[in-house]
């Protein structure tokens, strides 16, 4: 066992460095002096870097964030070609601008892009992605396959309920129940 003349602990041989700036300090010791001495040659080796990879980074953070939100694609480099080609939405025709912005419009149930759109028509999209009933035909009731479950989800004057159930009819009469006690007035 050696020890470290920076911090005296005891470490195994192969941890002691042997070196000619620093002899017997442990490797933990010496590479916080190295990035001591070399800070700003660091700093200034990230800040080249990042430079020169903006756009990389800038297309794998979009093309993530695409995939986490659902597109499945063959050729994901086309379709990110074609959004930064895209100077006007496909469905009104009308230029971007920071207020209308672009997006990448996509099928919530089938991943498939389908075009670049700007957020207006994104989110005026007549698709199932905007409503909820998406496998069950209801409104507010969501079916999840992987836990089996269907779930009622509404806001009623601010206040958001939410109630899990195994079978769709215990769903729907939930759901009847509550639309009985909105009209009679119990949630004002």
């Amino acid at each position: 066992m050696d020890q470290c003349v920076e911090c005296h602990m005891c470490h195994q041989w192969y941890d002691i460095t042997m070196n000619s700036h620093k002899k017997n300090t442990c490797n933990k010791c010496y590479h916080k002096e190295y990035y001591q001495r070399n800070k700003e040659k660091l700093r200034q080796q990230q800040k080249e870097w990042r430079q020169n990879n903006k756009e990389k980074t800038k297309k794998s953070n979009t093309l993530g964030e695409w995939k986490s939100n659902g597109l499945i694609s063959e050729n994901y480099d086309q379709v990110y070609q074609l959004y930064l080609d895209s100077t006007q939405c496909s469905k009104c025709g009308y230029q971007y601008t920071k207020q209308n912005v672009k997006c990448m419009d996509h099928c919530h149930t089938t991943g498939k892009f389908r075009a670049i759109v700007c957020n207006l028509c994104n989110t005026n999209m007549l698709d199932k992605k905007k409503r909820t009933n998406n496998k069950t035909g209801h409104k507010n009731i969501s079916y999840y396959k992987g836990q089996n479950i269907y779930v009622y989800e509404k806001k009623y004057y601010g206040k958001k309920i939410t109630k899990r159930f195994k079978t769709l009819s215990q769903a729907l009469c939930f759901k009847y129940i509550m639309l009985l006690r909105l009209k009679a007035g119990h949630f004002q």
